[in-house]
């Protein structure tokens, strides 16, 4: 018995070395060995009777076989949503989809736009690029270098993608003219998971494009069964559920606007003034030789959530009054003011270019004139 038990531990270290030898024959991923890789394992029985061996039972001639089946496991990721501006064109959502089954997989993109959120851009358009750094992080100026592979959603499907290898996946759109402070749009990309053109099982046969589904049941051996092995993603029901070879993920596009309000007042600083320039606001009548003062004020509401810049303010004075100066205050970038020549009578413009309005900033022109 001592021998026999002995044999046999030697046996299983000899059998456990050559799985471990198999395991790495078949290419080995996150989600285990790849698709298609049929794993034999075969032993062998030593023994005695009265102290004598016996033939050895070796069954190496017929042994135990199965096929390592396809997980089919998709990842929807966002990396990055879009602090946009009313008007804006071309704003972009980032996506990363990662392949994270063990054979390669290719995928129909599509996009669920929530209704529940505060205003939509519509259309859409999509392209994608491969992982240029090949270490799962999106390098911008890297990962998006390009013109990427455009992509119609909804049809189609990528290039292969390879076990853990992940694609960036970015939808840019045109934000509307009329949204607002505050508003957003949800965007859920979704992946599907469709049959390759090349599959690492050799034994492959299904028609690449099609969409992957559950096997019934395992068969073994020969081609790979497909396990739908994903998660649930943030679109939900019907689109996305556990386990449908389906993923997804959802980025925002939030709008940050400036608030703007304008307006522009008249007061008479004198009616009979010493200097138009300087004087104190006395009041007054305006008569002719007076002196008035309009002030133009602009104001970012202290709720913006951007910064109003590029401000330009263009005032064209009536021909009754003469231009006497301008100053400009308050404009967090004071821009550049331009003034017509002292004693202007006619087509007298007063301008401000270049400035900025953070939020809750107001700035002035203030503009004193002598009435003709």
């Amino acid at each position: 018995m001592y021998a026999f038990g002995r044999r046999l531990t030697k046996s299983a270290i000899i059998l456990a070395a050559g799985a471990a030898a198999l395991s790495a024959a078949g290419s080995a991923f996150a989600a285990g060995t790849s698709a298609g890789v049929s794993v034999s394992n075969s032993f062998t029985l030593d023994y005695q009777v009265g102290g004598v061996s016996q033939t050895q039972i070796d069954t190496s001639g017929s042994p135990t076989l199965f096929t390592v089946d396809r997980k089919v496991d998709v990842t929807v990721a966002t990396v990055s949503g879009a602090s946009v501006s009313p008007g804006e064109t071309g704003a972009e959502l980032i996506y990363g989809v990662q392949n994270t089954g063990n054979d390669n997989v290719a995928y129909r993109l599509s996009i669920k736009d929530v209704g529940t959120d505060t205003f939509d851009i519509g259309t859409y358009t999509a392209r994608y690029y491969t992982d240029a750094g090949a270490d799962g992080v999106f390098t911008p100026g890297v990962d998006d270098a390009g013109a990427g592979t455009a992509y119609t959603l909804g049809s189609g499907v990528t290039a292969n993608i390879a076990p853990d290898a992940k694609i960036w996946v970015i939808i840019s759109g045109d934000v509307p003219g009329t949204a607002t402070n505050g508003q957003t749009d949800d965007v859920i990309l979704i992946a599907d998971s469709y049959y390759p053109t090349v599959s690492l099982d050799p034994s492959f046969a299904s028609a690449p494009g099609t969409n992957i589904t559950q096997a019934a049941s395992n068969t073994m051996t020969g081609a790979a069964d497909s396990v739908l092995a994903d998660t649930a993603g943030s679109a939900g029901a019907p689109e996305d559920v556990a386990n449908d070879g389906a993923h997804s993920s959802t980025a925002t596009y939030t709008v940050s606007a400036a608030s703007l309000t304008a307006s522009k007042t008249v007061a008479v600083v004198a009616t009979n003034p010493v200097d138009c320039a300087t004087d104190a606001i006395a009041g007054g009548f305006a008569t002719p030789g007076a002196c008035v003062v309009y002030v133009i004020s602009a104001t970012n509401a202290a709720g913006a959530t951007a910064t109003a810049t590029n401000v330009a303010i263009s005032d064209v004075l009536p021909d009754e009054v003469q231009f006497v100066s301008a100053v400009d205050a308050g404009f967090s970038v004071a821009g550049t003011l331009s003034t017509p020549g002292g004693g202007c009578t006619t087509i007298c413009t007063v301008g401000l270019t270049g400035a900025s309005l953070a939020p809750g900033a107001t700035g002035t022109v203030t503009i004193r004139a002598l009435v003709r």
